[in-house]
């Protein structure tokens, strides 16, 4: 079985999805996930944590490099993600693929969709929550190859904007993988990225197209439930990702089997299973507006703070 290791630069306050992202990493106990933060983070068989602070682990990226590089702030290391590979080669030797990924999701069994015909690839997803890559020199260093319409790595690590060098979109290392390397990837989307609460409060799959759904962890399988024609559907997820939800609660007792809603990661329920599961995946018109006009509303008082 090849070995996986997903690393994670992580550096201030755990967000409120931690708990379940824990729970689910630990039902994966054949990937590792390795930590370099100072957070809480505690050290389990498949969890490594090493203990630094961020100018410790801003050091360790700048020795990678010959020429003064730009990370300012935590938020900086998302440019830096598809580079951890040359960057950490002293920490990864040793393991077939190495990856990066977020914390504000939940895992659901990883080696049953990350299995022998999608580890024959090079670059496997491609997105900020869940990459891997083969743990080679090509692919450790093709975040550095040139090519004419993609961005320089160089100008993304000596410039203090965000430019999303590690995402699709925006003509970084995962377009031109994508583009120029097409055979060596594998870009299935058996994952589900979550409406933002603007977009649509209630969960909206925006990759896989269901809506008003709600995500059953259960062992270390992941579910999205929903409710179509009248009937209970569900659908195998290898991981679902909670973007811009600072506001949910963790209230889960039993991490062996629970449910994620849209304002909290609760116990599957016990009685009337059936009545509150339609009851989580109603459509929650009145509070996406909230969330649209409250957004609108900072977006505007910060064009007058800059005027």
């Amino acid at each position: 079985m090849d070995s996986i290791v997903i690393i994670f630069p992580y550096f201030g306050p755990l967000p409120p999805q931690y708990g379940m992202w824990r729970a689910s990493a630990l039902r994966n106990p054949t990937v590792e996930f390795m930590f370099f933060t100072d957070s809480d983070v505690e050290p389990a068989e498949n969890i490594i944590v090493h203990k630094m602070l961020f100018d410790d682990f801003r050091q360790i990226v700048q020795k990678a490099f010959d020429f003064p590089i730009v990370l300012d702030r935590p938020y900086k290391l998302c440019e830096y993600k598809q580079a951890y590979g040359y960057i950490l080669q002293d920490y990864i030797k040793g393991y077939d693929f190495w990856g990066f990924g977020d914390l504000d999701l939940v895992y659901g069994d990883l080696r049953t969709f990350l299995d022998g015909e999608a580890l024959s690839h090079k670059l496997l997803l491609g997105w900020g929550h869940l990459t891997l890559l083969h743990n080679d020199e090509d692919a450790n260093t093709y975040f550095m190859k040139q090519a004419d319409g993609y961005q320089n790595y160089r100008d993304a690590f000596t410039t203090t904007s965000i430019t999303f060098f590690d995402e699709f979109g925006h003509k970084g290392c995962s377009d031109k993988w994508r583009d120029l390397r097409p055979d060596d990837c594998w870009l299935e989307e058996p994952f589900d990225n979550v409406s933002k609460p603007k977009q649509a409060y209630h969960f909206c799959s925006l990759n896989r197209g269901w809506k008003q759904v709600v995500f059953e962890h259960v062992g270390n399988k992941l579910y999205m439930l929903r409710f179509h024609h009248g009937q209970l559907e569900q659908q195998e997820s290898l991981y679902a990702h909670f973007q811009h939800r600072g506001f949910m609660k963790d209230r889960v007792t039993d991490y062996d089997r629970f449910l994620v809603t849209p304002r909290a990661v609760i116990d599957y329920p016990r009685h009337f299973v059936r009545l509150r599961l339609r009851w989580l995946c109603r459509n929650r018109c009145l509070m996406t507006k909230y969330y649209q006009w409250r957004d609108y509303i900072i977006w505007r008082l910060h064009l007058d703070y800059q005027r």
